[in-house]
């Protein structure tokens, strides 16, 4: 039976995969928990709960492994690593020092037979567990820029901004909100189904926690579900696994019954399916998409969300919205409504994607804006007389959202008719923009 130093140490492979590949934390992860799968669901989520927890909270476990450290320039990258699992351990999940530091131990006696490293390790971990609060305490007291970088891991110069833009109470309240592990959240096909009937069903599992979502019928919030994609109800296409806030754009689309609609930058095809649904399965829609790879989970989305229905047309079409060119199977003839759902810098997603903490880059912002502004150019002329577009991000930028649609709007393109956003600290959801536009 897998012990739980197996599930530390895959954390440690896991968050040394992300860091060397910068790649997605959710697919990494995945992948690694594929090549275990006889790790029963505790550990599994063991794993789960490090690695992001690592990821959320990075910098004030280096700041308290650097306090505690005689030479922390002298921990190896794998070592560091071991220690930051552990030092979460110790401060943020409250793990006895007698479950958490021998875990960590015997992962470094086996990187280090000498047994140097394991007795370097327990001296910085013996005094987390001595002094851990009161380092904790002397980070949440310093300065708003660094008690954001530092207690609550917001990158410095993400900081900086969010300071001049928000104020330090509102910055630290959205850092905290962050820091959280954030619910999982379904949307419900209420064509086929309701949200009570599903939440019913799941709740037959006495580990899964459902809440209703005041004002949202289709939204369901999940604490303890482990792998939903699994789920019967999943497989059957009744529930999606998808964000509350990203919910929003579909939802503020509002695509009727017999429209021609289209899904600009489709992705995976999650909101493409949830258009369908509005659409009461009724009429034309085209996903659009760059991505082949992307594409091609397409047609298991078709399948699970009977988009074949007969009074559907569902199209999905490889597209470069961004290109001046006219595009195949896109431009054929001008859509009633419009959802794009631009690529975005996701900084509003650094609870659920909190290695975005680590890659992101401040001219990321930039670089984005710049694409979701051709892209909204692009959509403008396929839209038909009194159509709508809606514009949405899951970033809280205002680059990538309300100074970006102003700029659009006073350029003479759009007429802005509704925007709303959705913060971490009021709404309890990742950060989400949207705007609603119509055509000049």
């Amino acid at each position: 039976m897998p012990t739980p130093a197996n599930a530390r140490g895959l954390a440690v492979q896991v968050l040394r995969q992300i860091d060397q590949r910068r790649g997605f934390s959710n697919r990494i992860l995945a992948d690694h928990l594929a090549g275990h799968p006889d790790l029963e669901r505790r550990e599994r989520g063991l794993v789960t709960t490090l690695v992001y927890g690592v990821l959320r909270h990075r910098a004030r476990l280096d700041a308290l492994i650097d306090a505690a450290a005689d030479r922390p320039d002298r921990l190896s990258g794998r070592v560091r690593e071991i220690a930051r699992v552990a030092a979460l351990e110790l401060r943020e999940l409250q793990h006895p020092a007698h479950a958490a530091i021998p875990q960590a131990l015997a992962l470094a006696a086996a990187i280090d037979r000498s047994g140097s490293v394991a007795r370097t390790l327990h001296a910085i971990l013996a005094r987390l567990d001595r002094d851990g609060e009161g380092l904790d305490a002397r980070l949440a007291a310093g300065k708003p820029l660094d008690v954001l970088a530092l207690r609550w891991s917001i990158p410095r110069w993400l900081a900086g901004r969010w300071l001049r833009q928000l104020g330090p109470d509102l910055a630290l309240a959205r850092a905290r909100a962050l820091a959280e592990p954030p619910a999982i959240d379904l949307r419900v096909d209420l064509s086929r189904t309701t949200a009570a009937d599903v939440a019913a069903a799941l709740r037959v599992d006495p580990k899964i926690a459902v809440e209703l979502v005041d004002g949202q019928p289709q939204a369901l919030r999940v604490r303890g579900g482990g792998d939903l994609a699994r789920h019967a109800l999943h497989t059957g296409g009744l529930f999606s696994v998808q964000a509350l806030g990203a919910q929003q754009a579909a939802l503020a689309l509002a695509p009727c019954p017999g429209e021609h609609v289209l899904d600009a930058c489709a992705g995976m095809g999650t909101k493409s399916l949830q258009l369908a649904e509005l659409m009461r399965r009724r009429g034309d829609l085209v996903a659009a998409e760059l991505s082949e790879q992307r594409l091609a989970e397409h047609a298991e989305l078709r399948r699970r969300g009977d988009l074949d229905a007969s009074d559907l047309r569902f199209t999905s079409v490889r597209a470069d919205m961004a290109a001046p060119e006219p595009q195949p199977g896109v431009d054929d003839s001008p859509f009633a409504a419009i959802l794009l759902d631009a690529p975005c810098t996701g900084l509003g997603n650094l609870a659920r994607h909190p290695e975005l903490r680590w890659t992101a880059q401040y001219d990321d912002i930039a670089a984005c804006a710049l694409l979701q502004r051709r892209l909204l150019d692009r959509c403008r002329p396929r839209l038909q007389p009194g159509g709508r577009l809606v514009y949405a991000v899951c970033s809280l930028e205002p680059e990538e959202g309300p100074a970006l649609v102003r700029a659009a709007c006073d350029a003479g393109g759009f007429i802005l008719v509704r925007e709303d956003s959705w913060t971490p600290e009021t709404h309890r959801t990742d950060g989400f923009y949207l705007a609603v536009l119509h055509p000049r």
